[in-house]
């Protein structure tokens, strides 16, 4: 999956884990989605002495960020994914883009019945930092409006769904000469069959025994079977007639569930009074 969503992931994840009593070692610069990041900041409106609005330092890193939630009030965290629906290009395709893809957020719930919607924007800093960190984060509080119930489907319901789409996305690869993608979806499927199984890139999204069986089996086949972003992605393939409405069929089908894994299985980490 996008970086830029697995760090939200990762703050979800770590977030609940402090907020449930968990004492935790640093966040950045050590979780591996903070591994390509200058830094990441966590800003709130403001005006300036002339009365301009402006982008005012709140936390000036994930830590400071999520310590103190009892003094802020802060019950917990899930993340939210919106279609953006862009005429020219489905979030599929825009999401091998910085910016492009779901539109995802965080949400802070407080006490109270309100809640914090944090939204994240990457930006290019030193292209020619030797340690490679180049990315300058800042997280920027969009909202604060009451919190609303969550309906997420139940996590086996959404591995059942998505075992049929990775077979019949593989099916589709297999027919079609598309067998570099085949290990992607063979990966996922383990996934799902053995949450114990060593898949996926980012191993430290979030903190052993804070997540369910099933939880942590799609957070393992999301990062395998997102197969949409880089060059020679999926998202590169172009097909004739009926085999690309094939093709379409089953890469959106592949698309949603995976989204709907992350954002499901990310906010089970919170209170289960928090979905709704």
């Amino acid at each position: 999956m996008q970086t830029s969503l697995a760090q939200m992931v990762a703050l979800c994840c770590h977030g609940n884990a402090i907020a449930h009593g968990n004492q935790l070692p640093p966040f950045f610069p050590a979780n591996s989605t903070c591994q390509f990041c200058e830094s990441i900041l966590f800003t709130v409106g403001g005006k300036s002495e002339s009365g301009e609005s402006i982008a005012v330092p709140f936390a000036l890193s994930p830590d400071e960020w999520m310590q103190g939630l009892q003094k802020r009030g802060i019950l917990g965290f899930r993340p939210h994914q919106r279609a953006q629906n862009h005429p020219q290009i489905s979030d599929r395709n825009s999401s091998a883009f910085v910016g492009g893809g779901r539109l995802w957020r965080i949400e802070a719930v407080r006490k109270g019945a309100s809640s914090e919607f944090w939204l994240s924007k990457w930006e290019v800093g030193d292209r020619n930092a030797p340690d490679r960190r180049i990315w300058r984060v800042t997280y920027g509080l969009s909202e604060v409006s009451s919190t609303a119930p969550m309906p997420l489907r139940p996590l086996e319901e959404i591995i059942a769904e998505l075992r049929l789409a990775l077979v019949a996305t593989r099916v589709f690869a297999e027919a079609n000469n598309c067998a570099s993608f085949i290990p992607s979806f063979d990966q996922a499927q383990r996934a799902l069959e053995n949450p114990e199984a060593d898949i996926g890139y980012h191993k430290d999204l979030f903190i052993p025994g804070t997540l369910t069986i099933a939880a942590q089996s799609l957070l393992k086949a999301a990062q395998s079977a997102w197969v949409f972003g880089g060059m020679g992605s999926w998202n590169d393939m172009g097909f004739s007639g009926e085999l690309q409405n094939e093709y379409e069929r089953v890469s959106e089908r592949l698309f949603d569930l995976l989204n709907e894994s992350v954002e499901a299985a990310a906010t089970s980490s919170a209170a289960y009074s928090m979905t709704g």
